[in-house]
């Protein structure tokens, strides 16, 4: 996950990076507890949207641990390079020590960068991804637009982020999770029982489904499409540039 500038007007968000500085430690078990095991998975589906052509460069936008990079690679091992931008520097710790255990050093690259002003010059990278980052961010908008920005033409952005399922039973039960077990679950794992209260506050109010592609099709995405996973807990968006 990514986190918005500091000096950003909307304080809880503004200085989610440090958040997640301090559940760095116990990120990536707390995801794969509170998720079922299934956020694996979805990083791998994403791979599916990546460009079908060789020599792809792949920029991750809030990366975090590097799991969405290291998910494409080994789904899609042709890749070329992998850049991944965080501004929690604990985060990327952990990440670097995953990828240098990979032996991926070379391919990918973990950079200290904000999603909302991207670091790179204009029609740079095959794919732009983000998972479960973006409703961190204080203005997704402008986001979308950097992503449109550094991709080249015909380029994909691909995002994946939480959302609420359609069917009213299966939601109502769905919130009852995310509003208790989350913060409990989350909170004794990591330490941090704040932290996984923000969490579950900021997927309840991000926009999600037709709301979010509409987003995406400000920034000048085209062939928008959507495909939910885990009956809706989750969805992943795409777009071409």
């Amino acid at each position: 996950m990514d986190s918005p500038q500091k000096n950003d007007p909307q304080p809880e968000k503004a200085e989610s990076w440090k958040m997640f500085d301090e559940i760095s430690p116990r990120y990536d078990l707390v995801n794969r507890i509170l998720s079922w095991g299934q956020d694996v998975s979805w990083r791998k589906k994403m791979a599916d949207y990546l460009p079908n052509e060789t020599g792809l460069v792949v920029l991750d936008l809030a990366t975090g641990t590097a799991d969405v990079l290291l998910a494409l690679l080994k789904v899609r091992p042709e890749i070329e390079q992998g850049l991944g931008l965080d501004l929690s520097d604990k985060m990327l710790t952990v990440g670097r020590r995953k990828v240098d255990a990979r032996g991926l050093a070379g391919r990918i690259i973990l950079r200290n960068g904000d999603a909302q002003d991207i670091p790179n010059p204009d029609n740079t990278f095959s794919a732009v991804t983000i998972a479960f980052g973006i409703r961190n961010l204080p203005d997704p908008g402008k986001t979308l637009s950097e992503m449109y920005r550094v991709l080249k033409k015909g380029g994909r952005a691909i995002i994946l982020e939480f959302s609420l399922p359609a069917n009213p039973v299966i939601r109502f039960f769905h919130l009852r999770y995310l509003r208790y077990g989350v913060p409990i679950v989350g909170g004794m794992l990591s330490g941090n029982f704040q932290a996984y209260s923000y969490l579950n506050r900021t997927i309840e109010q991000f926009p999600y489904g037709k709301q979010f592609l509409g987003l995406m099709g400000q920034a000048g995405f085209e062939e928008l499409r959507s495909q939910p996973l885990l009956l809706g807990a989750a969805t992943i968006y795409y777009g071409k540039k």
